[in-house]
């Protein structure tokens, strides 16, 4: 018995009443939606995660997702569309999201289901879905007849084998979130099944980002190529310089992408960036400085993407293992150190405002009142370092990496002058991207590094599990962090979807984190795109990724 949801948004409570009642595993109908956007054919919307303002059920529909923006005329076809960025592209491994790694997650990859801005989900490589009465089983019907970039048809197999590695593999991103999973199975080759221990409310945001890996090349081809179901296939990689992409004419989603080649330039240079811009060199820019978006909006030469709301917030991690931050008091003394509201002015151009909190003011488990609890009171500061011992100051170090965002390094200098008003002596460790993802990300040596969190902008409990600066030490946590506590309020937090259960644990875990002051946000990071006048359709997901299959040349 399946349940005929067509015209219907159902809240996640009542998708799950209503899939007890239909007492199968029927998949669920596709709901209808209003129009989607010009450039892409109609789509129906198919589920919004418990972030947004009435939750919606997770249900099911056919057609690709949309592009965030509306673009009036006939999409053009042919031409290359080249963006550049300052971050080095590492390698092509989609389930660690390095900053460069954006440029090519969603051109050249695809995941089970994607949402849209406003959290509602729609079907990528999934078909269909349907989530059990009780939360812990996901079954997926998969699209059939979806080619890899190597000719291989994309089955069950590769949905297996792409959760067993960023399951398993110790430098994923995620690592936490994609352990809710305990098992998937493959009863038939276009049906994968997820089991899991407990209800998980944030498994909308896991399909989202678990991208489909091919099982017969990956990982050992992730160094050097890219073998993913997306738009674009890899069709030439210079280490520290560039990749080219040319459409892929298998792709699963017909009549994309518009444009006949991708390109990302690697420009560590953040004024070089907007330079090769000006010139024509480049045709779009993401990770640019806050004053030149300022500047470039301000001629009407340039479109400007302001990016996804919410999804990235720069943040001071402290390793808690490393002496003396492994006391609580001296990490709060840091805490109260951060002179954000310079940060934001100086170094963002006003663009973005300072906050201590782990969300968002978009999302329902932000509290104002709680801007408060922290700040910048070097006075403070100094009281905090007396009490742990530290009245005289100490030596330390700060990793950052400007190569990979300009913020880290600006954020590093804000942060060392003010730790010298306390007699802390901070030298900063400036990083190229592989370098710093090694010492920060990977082996967690060092004693204060700068970096920024995602997956803000989603169920608010999925940036607890989907980002490292609030995972435990075991989980690969950047802070090392250890306590029981805090893993009991997480686990509270995303087992239940009763909101006003989970409104006094959000409230716990804001309060439980300024106290323990290991991650230390300190403003929300600036993700605008800036592109020239005829790049049409520019867009990105959730985490940033650019939507390139749909951006066309309008020359």
């Amino acid at each position: 018995m399946a349940i005929d949801m067509t015209g219907q948004r159902l809240s996640r409570r009542r998708f799950l009443v209503a899939s007890a009642a239909a007492a199968s595993l029927g998949l669920l109908e596709a709901c209808s939606s209003p129009a989607a956007p010009a450039q892409t054919p109609a789509a129906t919307k198919a589920a919004v995660s418990a972030t947004a303002p009435a939750a919606q059920a997770p249900a099911s529909s056919t057609t690709a997702a949309p592009a965030a923006t509306v673009v009036a005329g006939e999409p053009k076809r042919g031409g290359t569309f080249t963006i550049g960025f300052t971050a080095n592209l590492a390698d092509f491994n989609p389930v660690q999201t390095a900053i460069a790694t954006y440029y090519i997650m969603r051109p050249m990859f695809s995941t089970l289901i994607r949402q849209d801005y406003q959290l509602m989900a729609y079907p990528e490589l999934a078909e269909k879905w349907d989530i059990s009465a009780d939360g812990k089983t996901v079954t997926l019907k998969l699209r059939e007849g979806v080619k890899y970039h190597s000719g291989r048809e994309f089955t069950s197999a590769d949905v297996k084998f792409s959760w067993e590695y960023a399951s398993t593999e110790p430098s994923t991103t995620q690592i936490a979130l994609f352990k809710q999973v305990k098992a998937v199975e493959t009863p038939e080759k276009y049906v994968a099944v997820m089991k899991l221990d407990d209800l998980n409310t944030g498994i909308l945001d896991l399909l989202d980002t678990l991208y489909m890996l091919d099982k017969e090349t990956f990982p050992a081809s992730k160094a050097n190529t890219a073998i993913g179901t997306g738009p674009f296939k890899l069709d030439k990689y210079v280490p520290n310089d560039r990749f080219e992409a040319v459409a892929f004419k298998d792709y699963w989603d017909k009549g994309k992408p518009y444009v006949d080649r991708y390109v990302g330039r690697t420009i560590p240079d953040v004024g070089s960036l907007s330079i090769n811009l000006e010139s024509g060199a480049i045709d779009a820019m993401q990770g640019v400085g806050a004053t030149d978006i300022v500047r470039l909006r301000g001629t009407g030469k340039f479109g400007v993407f302001d990016g996804a709301p919410g999804v990235a917030f720069y943040a001071v991690s402290l390793n808690c293992k490393t002496p003396p931050f492994d006391n609580k008091k001296v990490r709060q003394a840091i805490a109260w150190s951060i002179d954000r509201a310079r940060f934001c002015r100086a170094n963002l151009a006003g663009l973005s405002q300072p906050t201590t909190l782990i969300w968002s003011p978009a999302s329902w488990a932000y509290f104002q009142d709680l801007e408060g609890k922290l700040g910048y009171d070097l006075s403070k500061a100094a009281a905090l370092l007396k009490e742990a011992g530290f009245e005289k100051g100490f030596d330390t170090e700060i990793v950052t990496s400007a190569k990979t965002n300009q913020g880290y390094f600006d954020l590093a200098n804000v942060l060392q002058g003010d730790l010298a008003k306390l007699n802390i002596k901070a030298k900063i460790i400036d990083l190229d991207t592989a370098g710093w993802r090694d010492t920060f990300v990977n082996k967690r040596e060092y004693a204060i590094g700068m970096y920024s969190y995602g997956r803000a902008n989603r169920d608010p409990g999925t940036v607890l599990t989907a980002a490292k600066g609030f995972t435990n030490d075991k989980e690969g946590g950047l802070a090392r962090f250890e306590s029981p506590q805090w893993d009991s309020l997480r686990k509270d937090f995303n087992s239940t979807l009763d909101r006003q259960k989970r409104i006094p644990i959000a409230r716990q875990i804001q309060e439980f984190a300024l106290d323990g002051s290991w991650n230390l946000t300190v403003a929300p990071t600036v993700n605008a795109a800036v592109y020239a006048n005829y790049v049409k359709g520019y867009s990105t997901d959730l985490d940033n990724s650019p939507l390139a299959g749909y951006v066309w040349l309008d020359r």
